[in-house]
C-alpha cells in the first residue's frame, strides 16, 4: 500500500510540474513583455497579467495558488529567486523589485500606487494614481497579510510581523510590525 501511494504521489508531482511549464509557456507567449523562466513554478488558479508596454521578469520563483500579479502599461515587476505564498497581490503601475531569497507569506499585498483623492468632480477618477517604486531587498520575510505601500524600500534581512502595514522605509536587519508598521527590534 505504501508503494502505491508513493507512486501516486510521484505521478501527481510530475503532473503539477508539467502544468506549471505549460502555464509559463502560455504567459511568455501571451504577453510580449513577460520573461518568466522555466525554473519558476506557478500553481493553478494564479492570475498573472502583463499589459502591453509593461515588463514582467520572474526567475526561479515558487508562486502558490490564488496569487495575482499585475504589471500595468509602462511598469516593471522584477522577482528573483523568491517564494510567494497563496492569495498574494502584487500590482505595479511604476516599479516593484523583489530581490533573491525573499519569503512572502499568504495574503501579502504589494502595491506601488494610491488613488488620487483630490480629482475634480468633472474629471474621471479612473487612471488617476500617485505612484512610487517599491524595492524589497534580499532575504526579506514578509509575514502573512503584510501590506507594502508605495515608495517603500525594505532592507535586507528584514522580518515583518503578521498584518503589518509598511508605509515607510525599513533599514536592514530589523523586525517591524503594527498598523502602521513600527520598529520592534534589531535582528542579528
Amino acid at each position: 500500500m505504501m508503494f502505491i501511494s508513493g507512486v501516486l504521489r510521484f505521478l501527481f508531482y510530475k503532473y503539477q510540474a508539467i502544468c506549471s511549464i505549460l502555464r509559463v509557456a502560455s504567459l511568455n507567449t501571451l504577453y510580449p513583455g513577460a520573461r518568466i523562466d522555466y525554473k519558476t513554478n506557478i500553481a493553478s488558479n494564479c492570475s498573472i497579467v502583463c499589459v502591453k508596454g509593461g515588463k514582467l521578469d520572474i526567475s526561479n520563483c515558487s508562486i502558490k495558488a490564488g496569487t495575482q500579479i499585475f504589471a500595468d502599461k509602462n511598469s516593471i515587476i522584477s522577482i528573483k529567486d523568491s517564494f510567494i505564498g497563496r492569495n498574494c497581490v502584487i500590482a505595479a503601475k511604476e516599479n516593484i523589485t523583489i530581490k533573491k531569497g525573499c519569503l512572502i507569506a499568504e495574503m501579502v499585498v504589494i502595491r506601488d500606487q494610491d488613488h488620487l483623492l483630490n480629482a475634480s468632480q468633472q474629471e474621471s477618477r479612473e487612471d488617476k494614481f500617485i505612484t512610487a517604486p517599491i524595492c524589497i531587498e534580499e532575504n526579506v520575510w514578509l509575514a502573512s497579510k503584510t501590506t507594502i505601500l508605495k515608495g517603500v524600500t525594505v532592507g535586507a534581512y528584514v522580518v515583518t510581523a503578521a498584518s503589518a502595514v509598511v508605509n515607510t522605509n525599513i533599514p536592514a536587519k530589523q523586525l517591524w510590525g503594527g498598523i502602521p508598521a513600527k520598529f520592534i527590534k534589531q535582528l542579528t
